[in-house]
């Protein structure tokens, strides 16, 4: 697409700030297209266009303080292409808040792409419209979200993810990937790698994923995938053909991408990571023995207590004493 098509081609974003939402989600998301929308940096809301809105129609608080006051009143988003929710803390989100999930629910029958960025992503899953049932998450949010949706998967491996035509989004530099990637779709790339340049954001970010807690620099896609696989299913470990067979590609392939990229085997790692985890309970718990052991992806004490000693750590039973002292 040409500049110049780019100008006749005027995309507008409806933005819906939720109680406690966080600054981050919304001015990396809204940014993106508020420096495509001109040339240079005069914000002049020519090819694209935005409103920031709340429910109540007054100024709401976010996360830190800062509040923020409404642009639009909540009707005129019918207008608008995209329509942003975005949630924040945590303690701010209660299931069942009819009057968010009417609101989305009308935005969709009115065929708008509706965006869950941050926490708002939950009112999307209860909803209804995820049409795949996976869910964009962060990390830190991912056993609140399982906990609540039953049947759903968390994907904490991407920075935000299409289901149908609605995208959920972890937050974070997620809102920026996803706004840069709409930029692109819908307008043009070059006008989004100009905004991710300004934002002196790395454009190859539109395609990346969220950072694994473990092995972070990890430079292959596969292994970062299977880590944080492994990271997701720690209490409830699947089959290693399982991971391969998630990741597209044949356990052998797998293992070879580890080799290469840590020099240990896939269940080496997997096995690392479990003894980290049982070494933080172990440390920071009442939990028994067991309950451990089980916790942390073990079948019993005597597996544990092998893991540890191939691992080259103190038996579990030793190393909580030595914590609590």
């Amino acid at each position: 697409m040409t500049n110049s098509e780019a100008v006749q081609r005027r995309l507008s974003v409806g933005i819906v700030v939720l109680p406690g939402f966080t600054l981050t989600a919304l001015s990396l998301f809204l940014d993106p297209f508020r420096l495509a929308a001109d040339d240079r940096d005069q914000s002049r809301q020519i090819r694209c266009a935005w409103k920031i809105c709340t429910l109540s129609g007054g100024p709401v608080t976010s996360s830190s303080g800062i509040v923020v006051e409404p642009t639009a009143p909540l009707g005129e988003l019918d207008e608008c292409d995209y329509i942003a929710i975005v949630g924040g803390l945590l303690t701010q989100y209660q299931p069942h808040q009819q009057t968010v999930i009417d609101f989305i629910k009308r935005a969709d029958r009115r065929g708008k792409v509706i965006v869950g960025l941050c926490t708002a992503a939950f009112f999307l899953a209860e909803g209804g419209l995820l049409a795949d049932r996976n869910c964009c998450v962060s990390w830190f949010h991912r056993d609140d979200f399982l906990e609540r949706f039953d049947g759903y998967t968390a994907d904490t491996a991407s920075l935000f993810h299409q289901s149908g035509k609605h995208f959920t989004c972890a937050g974070g530099l997620g809102a920026a990937a996803l706004a840069l990637s709409i930029i692109e779709n819908e307008i043009s790339e070059e006008l989004a790698r100009k905004s991710a340049s300004i934002l002196l954001i790395p454009y190859e970010m539109v395609r990346a994923e969220q950072p694994a807690l473990s092995f972070s620099g990890v430079r292959s896609p596969i292994v970062r995938r299977a880590i944080r696989i492994f990271e997701e299913t720690l209490e409830e470990p699947v089959p290693m053909v399982t991971v391969a067979r998630r990741l597209g590609i044949s356990v052998r392939q797998m293992e070879r991408a580890f080799k290469q990229a840590l020099g240990r085997t896939a269940f080496e790692v997997r096995e690392e990571l479990r003894v980290r985890r049982a070494k933080e309970l172990l440390a920071d718990s009442e939990m028994t023995l067991l309950e451990v052991a089980v916790a942390s992806g073990f079948t019993d004490t005597r597996s544990m207590n092998r893991s540890f000693q191939r691992q080259k750590q103190k038996a579990p039973r030793t190393f909580r004493k030595q914590s609590i002292s």
